[in-house]
């Protein structure tokens, strides 16, 4: 029995031992195969392997920070010295905080020596703005992206990365901006790209890091007054027609001279049922129209309707002329546009700056289910009820001077 045993023994462990040894190379072999297959395909596809890229990013921040600030509104800004004269100006910001329907201030901040001259903000997104500031020789204008409007970015140093001088557009283009969208934060990546949308039919793009600037002329008659947005499910910029019935995307990754564009009709499904009246209502509104996409990709497109629409008339918070948002959800597998009156726990912001949504249960205190807007008024619509309502501001007097600013900050991490 005992020897029985001790050949057993010899016999079963070697062929263990034999069998663990032989099989671990075969899985390291394999395992580097694929490894070297994935490299491999990742690199003949760079705007792939950059989304995979910021995605990480985002989770490592995401993990790394467990703070952020709520939803703000660019309410006001304040200088304090002379910018021809005062080598040290500094800046008070008022921000509007929906969450508490108050407001948040950021004192004594430093304000750039490249925002001193003639300066607009033209856009905002990621919390990043999108600023034109008049050059030198006063023939042309640069544009910047700085976090100088951001809550979270440095007092004593905000960061400006200019980019290319925005081509040769006629004069009315030069001044009027529609919007921006940045595929990503600056401070997420340097790899970022910028879409300056101006009003007619010029989109210019961005990409600081390879020095490209590129021009795309769109039809004018469909994208007079159109918005641009970025897509992180598609990884494109998109923009809808001034009616709502065409999209046109690009994609993020371009190069110099290469720059490809692709039409997309758009069908409606699940349209409301209106009477005549309020036909008569919407039909005697100014219209614009906006794309959203949600943290989980689901992509909206919103129609916004106000009466006595005065371009350029200053801001208040009140909810003035706006009468009606109407929200189609978009059907990821077919692309068709379906009308609703439920999304959920989401809130969606819109406004001057990149449209973006939140998850209201994120932050106790936003309404689910509403649509938060600046621009032709400022309030919060209810989309189930089809109503809009103003702020119940809590400091009244903070809010009783114009807002020239209806950017909406997403929540930034502290």
């Amino acid at each position: 029995g005992g020897e029985r045993e001790r050949e057993r023994d010899i016999i079963e462990k070697p062929f263990f031992f034999v069998v663990v040894l032989d099989r671990e190379p075969r899985r390291r072999r394999a395992s580097k195969q694929a490894m070297s297959s994935l490299v491999l395909s990742l690199s003949s596809k760079p705007s792939l392997l950059r989304k995979l890229a910021l995605r990480c990013h985002s989770t490592l921040r995401m993990f790394s920070s467990s703070t952020t600030t709520n939803p703000y509104l660019v309410h006001h800004v304040a200088h304090f010295g002379s910018a021809w004269e005062d080598l040290d100006v500094r800046s008070e910001i008022h921000y509007f905080d929906p969450v508490k329907e108050d407001e948040v201030i950021v004192r004594d901040k430093v304000c750039p020596l490249e925002f001193r001259k003639a300066c607009c903000l033209v856009g905002m997104s990621h919390g990043w703005g999108v600023f034109k500031v008049q050059c030198d020789d006063y023939k042309d204008r640069a544009v910047y992206v700085s976090d100088y409007y951001n809550p979270c970015g440095s007092k004593s140093n905000p960061k400006i990365i200019p980019l290319h001088p925005i081509g040769q557009p006629n004069a009315p283009q030069m001044h009027a901006v529609t919007n921006a969208a940045m595929t990503c934060s600056p401070d997420q990546s340097t790899d970022f790209a910028v879409a300056v949308n101006t009003l007619g039919a010029m989109i210019n793009f961005f990409r600081p890091k390879d020095s490209v600037s590129l021009i795309f002329d769109t039809p004018f008659r469909y994208f007079d007054l159109s918005k641009v947005m970025y897509s992180k499910r598609d990884d494109k910029f998109y923009s809808a027609s001034t009616g709502g019935d065409f999209l046109i995307s690009w994609d993020s990754f371009f190069e110099e001279g290469n720059l490809s564009s692709k039409w997309h009709e758009l069908r409606f499904t699940n349209l409301p049922e209106l009477t005549q009246s309020e036909w008569e209502i919407l039909d005697s509104c100014s219209k614009t129209v906006h794309l959203v996409e949600s943290p989980s990709g689901q992509r909206f497109l919103i129609k916004w309707y106000a009466q006595n629409h005065k371009p350029g008339e200053y801001m208040t918070f009140l909810c003035r002329g706006t009468k009606r948002f109407m929200v189609f959800r978009e059907e990821e597998e077919t692309g068709v546009m379906s009308y609703t009156e439920d999304i959920g726990d989401l809130c969606i912001f819109l406004g001057n700056s990149e449209p973006f949504c939140v998850k209201a249960s994120s932050f106790p205190g936003l309404n689910p289910n509403s649509i938060y807007f600046a621009g032709d008024g400022c309030g919060v619509y209810d989309i189930a009820t089809r109503k809009p309502r103003s702020f119940r501001t809590k400091s009244p007097l903070a809010f009783s001077i114009v807002s020239l600013l209806p950017y909406w900050i997403p929540p930034m991490s502290l």
